[in-house]
């Protein structure tokens, strides 16, 4: 550990130690009072060892002082490589998360081109509404994409930035709802309701009706709860511009991995 010789303490705790002597020859050493016991000489002694003492206390002081902090200093440097695993397997998860997440986003534009052009709005004469009519179609259709990997959450404790942590928290939440959500097929549900109905016309007063419309109601709402979700997510997805998001987190991942590698190259720089 380097000694700072600006620093306002160093400087005083020098003089104090300097100064001492001279000021106990100028006053118990030349005056004796009725209250002084022993002479100059005990004094002296006296003194001699009190001040070895302090300045004894003062270097295992100042040696342990130092100890700690290199201690810290290693400590943090360790901890700081120590992210490499945990950063590369990040880095890969995002890497496909993101392809994946392209890849639907290229299925979405084709499914708005192609119910735009599918003649089934063409009823519809305002423009906005025909383009978010034809966005919710294709928003409700089901896409394939792989699904998350809880145990990530995990693994983000070892990250050492906070700001990088958050954005990852984030990112790979938005990610678990939006693949459980968009793969979830809403034609089964339609089927399901199709077949009970179905039912109910063939066997007609044999069903128990209340039973049947209990059944239906609940696929109803299990399908209203589905598409709401559903529009949130893309609503998240397109007003958060979470495509971009993935990359440029992708990107502030891969710069820590760079600089964490540089700092393993020239540990006496880190």
């Amino acid at each position: 550990m380097m000694i700072n010789i600006k620093n306002k303490k160093f400087w005083f705790t020098t003089v104090a130690v300097l100064a001492a002597p001279a000021i106990l020859n100028f006053t118990i050493f030349q005056f004796t009072t009725p209250w002084t016991y022993g002479d100059g000489d005990e004094w002296l002694s006296f003194w001699g060892s009190y001040s070895g003492g302090l300045i004894s206390a003062y270097v295992a002081y100042f040696i342990a002082n130092s100890q700690i902090k290199k201690q810290v200093k290693i400590d943090q440097y360790t901890n700081y490589v120590s992210q490499l695993p945990a950063l590369m397997r990040i880095q890969m998860e995002l890497k496909r998360y993101l392809t994946d997440i392209k890849e639907v986003q290229k299925k979405r534009s084709y499914n708005v081109t192609k119910f735009s052009s599918s003649g089934e709005f063409n009823r519809i004469e305002d423009e906005k509404t025909l383009e978010a009519l034809v966005q919710a179609e294709a928003d409700s259709k089901r896409y394939e994409i792989r699904t998350f990997d809880p145990n990530l959450f995990n693994v983000l404790e070892k990250i050492e930035d906070t700001e990088l942590h958050l954005k990852l928290i984030s990112c790979f939440q938005f990610y678990e709802d939006f693949s459980s959500i968009i793969v979830t097929d809403i034609e089964i549900l339609e089927e399901r309701k199709t077949k009970v109905i179905d039912k109910l016309i063939l066997k007609g007063e044999s069903l128990d009706m209340c039973y049947v419309n209990d059944e239906v109601e609940r696929i109803d709402s299990e399908m209203l709860h589905l598409l709401s979700k559903r529009d949130d997510v893309w609503k998240t997805f397109d007003d958060e511009n979470m495509l971009d998001k993935f990359e440029i987190v992708l990107l502030e991942v891969m710069n820590e991995i760079e600089n964490i590698k540089r700092a393993k190259d020239t540990p006496s720089q880190a």
